[in-house]
């Protein structure tokens, strides 16, 4: 896989501030008597949901990550690489999984991390069709733990992307202490303050709804450095968008912002030596999908009219600056071996999106410049600079063949619930990580993946054959032209306009913190527990 990469080149504005550690006029600092060094951290919302198979949010996972240990981690190279489990293998011709974990993983009230946990973590996942790791355990038939390092996951048939699959997406929880939740679909987690259980590098505290959540480090976290991670205290501070969060990092409130800084932001911000921009690529892509439940768009030509509105070269130009590159059907271009390069874009041309339009049937009865039963409703992450941005400009563009549609941007929460619900016709967002082809088209795509993420609602018996044959094809070789194959079948459905690929900034302050280690994509970026635990104040 390509993934561009950088490592701290730039150098941007901000203040940072430390717990226990205050910054005067001067610049000097005022150290608190316990000695912890803390961490503020900007995020854009309240976490939802603590219960880490619930929640499908980022902004979610950015503290439950941390937490909650995986399998696998992606590195800052974009490479899968061992976390909970050292190894996998397959065997039985490819119709068991066997995972190998490490023995010094330990949950922060002493007990044990087992093949056990991995286990009921799987088993609860598959009972309650909870999350989009659902979808990925669907051909399991049973899970055998012979000891405590080991799981044995037994499939109905081979599937090529499983192990990869699964270890890098499910979070194991504690059996001990989730075993007793009773229904975890109403299991929130939400536990006193001290009372939360975890092992990744930091673990939840305490928090207060709408202002911070407070993680302490885990001293038994086995990646930290020598001597444990430096930084003791992690204090996640809630703004309401991106560009408040980005005010707060120049005022010295927090000391890193979780989301990427906008592409204007960063360049206002160029030339300050005190703050930090690291620049990582995507593993996601930015798109507009169509809901093809929702009436008129259940029409191809439509949603083809749609997406001709769509000037994606001005959007990457204008609102990204140049920092990011186009796409053309469902699989990003950082895979260059599944990316099909035959494909063509739908082109910006609104007068033809209209004479489409007209051939298929629709008229404009009151003369009025649009066309009837073409009004549609498009939702967005109202925090997210750049989706506002784009939402505008696919309005506008819309309005000029004849297509009305409402922008519906909310604050990120009620986002989530209307994006949950299926409560839009039409969804403009910001994927963060697709890791793999296979794996993605079919959570995205496939009519009967539990707890996955069809947000097209899209139930096509042509494109489940496509995606099963695909998933049970083991041969990389053989499988590439299937998954391509997949990928024009949804290009000529257009249920997407891809948007772009993006790079993305993220800014912390390089004159208190240093050592960071950022992965690909704004789910990862900067936050991650393995990051987080590396981290040091500058001497």
């Amino acid at each position: 896989m390509k993934i561009r990469q950088w490592s701290t080149a730039l150098v941007i504005a901000g203040v940072l501030a430390m717990t226990g550690c205050a910054l005067n006029e001067d610049g000097s600092t005022n150290e608190a008597t316990n000695g912890d060094t803390t961490l503020r951290i900007g995020t854009t919302t309240d976490v939802t949901n603590f219960n880490p198979f619930q929640t499908l949010s980022k902004t979610d996972n950015w503290v439950l990550n941390a937490m909650y240990p995986h399998l696998q981690r992606i590195d800052e190279n974009a490479q899968k690489v061992p976390e909970l489990a050292d190894s996998y293998e397959y065997t039985d011709d490819g119709m068991t999984a066997v995972f190998t974990l490490r023995d010094d993983f330990v949950w922060s009230d002493g007990e044990p991390v087992t093949s056990e946990d991995v286990k009921f973590s799987a088993e609860s996942i598959m009972q309650y069709h909870m999350s989009n790791v659902a979808a990925k355990l669907q051909w399991v038939t049973s899970i055998e733990t012979p000891d405590p390092t080991t799981v044995e996951f037994h499939l109905s048939q081979p599937y090529a992307t499983f192990a990869e699959g699964i270890s890098f997406w499910m979070p194991v929880a504690p059996e001990h202490i989730f075993a007793d939740a009773g229904d975890l679909t109403k299991f929130t987690n939400d536990q006193e303050p001290g009372g939360w259980v975890g092992a990744g590098a930091y673990v939840l505290d305490s928090y207060t709804k709408g202002q911070r959540y407070v993680m302490k480090a885990n001293p038994d976290y086995p990646y930290a450095p020598d001597g444990g991670a430096a930084v003791k205290t992690i204090e996640w501070v809630v703004y309401p968008d991106v560009n408040t969060m980005t005010l707060a990092l120049r005022n010295g409130e927090i000391d890193l912002m979780a989301p990427p800084v906008t592409a204007s932001a960063a360049e206002s911000l160029e030339g300050d030596d005190n703050i930090g921009l690291e620049q990582v690529g995507s593993l996601g892509y930015a798109d507009i999908t169509y809901n093809v439940q929702k009436g008129a768009l259940g029409d191809v030509a439509v949603r083809e009219a749609i997406s001709k509105t769509v000037d994606t070269d001005s959007i990457i130009a204008t609102i990204l600056q140049g920092l990011g590159e186009p796409i053309v059907g469902p699989v990003s271009p950082i895979f260059p071996d599944y990316y099909d390069t035959g494909l063509e874009p739908y082109g910006f041309d609104p007068g033809a999106a209209k004479t489409m339009l007209q051939d298929a049937g629709y008229a404009d009865a009151d003369g009025d410049g649009m066309f009837d039963d073409l009004s549609f409703s498009m939702i967005c992450d109202g925090s997210n600079p750049n989706m506002t941005r784009v939402a505008e400009v696919v309005h506008g563009d819309a309005a000029k063949a004849g297509i009305d549609i409402t922008i519906g941007c909310a604050e990120r929460n009620t986002f989530l619930a209307q994006q949950k619900g299926g409560e839009y016709d039409i969804i403009l967002s910001e994927h963060a990580v697709y890791d793999n082809p296979m794996d993605q088209l079919r959570s995205v795509y496939l009519s009967s993946n539990p707890g996955g993420i069809n947000y097209n609602h899209v139930e096509d018996p042509q494109l489940d054959a496509l995606i099963n044959d695909a998933a049970g094809t083991v041969d990389e070789s053989a499988r590439i032209p299937k998954v391509k194959a997949i990928a024009d079948y949804v290009y000529d459905q257009a249920l997407l306009q891809p948007l772009y690929v993006q790079d993305f900034n993220f800014a912390y302050r390089s004159d208190r913190f240093t050592g960071f280690v950022p992965s690909p994509s704004d789910l990862l970026g900067m936050v991650t527990g393995y990051s987080l635990s590396h981290v040091e104040p500058v001497s």
